[in-house]
């Protein structure tokens, strides 16, 4: 059953919840007590294992970097309040940002119009499936990356290419 959540919103998730397992609590509430949590454990949030020296090699390239994300815009203050994500990224486009989340293509098309960028040379990463249908739906070459779901479900989500790390997806693309 996570497969089919991680890369979407926490409203839908929540809302499945109710929907379908339990309705004694209402949504806000649930919002509220993730959110409760998540401030508990961001302090231990780490970049993965190689993002760094990518970005890094990204930005020195000239490269137009945007997250596309289906968490809130309140998840991604507190982020970014532990990892200063917004020093390395153009554009942010939180679950707020559209009606249609992961896994429609909205999500990628603003991001693709914010950054003024074409779809045929945009690499999306992704470590979700409904991610990765999303960037896909969106007409962008998608490579998975292996940190929260094996590789045989990215492969079957559609990526065009699943690797391990940063490091090695540097291995597979040019500037």
């Amino acid at each position: 059953m996570l497969e089919n959540f991680v890369g979407r919103s926490d409203s839908s998730f929540f809302q499945y919840v109710i929907d379908n397992l339990s309705d004694k609590y209402e949504l806000d509430y649930l919002l509220n007590q993730k959110n409760s949590i998540f401030e508990k454990i961001i302090s231990e949030l780490q970049p993965i294992n190689g993002f760094p020296e990518f970005i890094e090699l990204v930005i020195q390239n000239n490269i137009k970097r945007a997250i596309v994300t289906s968490s809130s815009k309140a998840t991604m203050e507190m982020v970014g309040a532990v990892f200063p994500f917004r020093n390395y990224f153009d554009i942010l486009i939180c679950e707020e940002d559209t009606d249609k989340h992961k896994p429609y293509p909205d999500p990628y098309l603003l991001g693709l119009e914010r950054t003024n960028s074409e779809k045929s040379t945009t690499l999306v990463i992704e470590d979700s499936i409904n991610g990765i249908k999303s960037g896909k739906a969106a007409g962008c070459i998608v490579f998975g990356i292996t940190t929260s779901l094996p590789r045989e479900v990215l492969i079957e989500a559609g990526a065009d290419l699943v690797l391990d790390s940063y490091p090695e997806i540097l291995k597979h693309i040019s500037f």
